[in-house]
């Protein structure tokens, strides 16, 4: 079934959609000039995406929705390697909260969401026949 909203669209609505949020709560907390500043950086990054998702190449594929097979393996192995270095960074984090004796909490979030993630995407995604 092919979905009436454009693939390309995809990324800019979230970069608008998320900076406005980032906006908000940065405009609440710093002042408006703050806010402002945040929401034309994310109106920037929407144009940029949508530009970069309309170019010939892999990366404009992958950010306009219009993948084949290579370039869904490329932005796989992407976003292993991203959680690979979010949970390294997360156990890093964690072991220098540990021994300055701080909150400890946001690391142990950040990880036992990735941990969850994990087994739930492994429960999604597994062969089925393999067992």
């Amino acid at each position: 079934m092919k979905s009436s909203w454009p693939g390309r669209l995809t990324a800019p609505a979230i970069a608008v959609i998320g900076g406005a949020g980032l906006a908000l709560a940065d405009g609440i907390a710093y002042g408006r000039t703050a806010g402002l500043s945040v929401a034309v950086v994310a109106v920037v990054a929407a144009i940029g995406y949508y530009i970069w998702g309309g170019r010939d190449s892999d990366t404009g594929a992958m950010i306009g929705r219009q993948v084949d097979e290579r370039q869904r393996l490329l932005r796989m192995r992407a976003q292993s390697l991203a959680l690979l270095a979010g949970t390294v960074v997360g156990l890093v984090g964690y072991m220098v909260a540990v021994a300055r004796k701080d909150t400890v909490w946001p690391f142990v979030l950040i990880l036992g969401v990735e941990a969850v993630a994990f087994v739930v995407g492994r429960a999604i995604y597994a062969d089925r026949d393999a067992a």
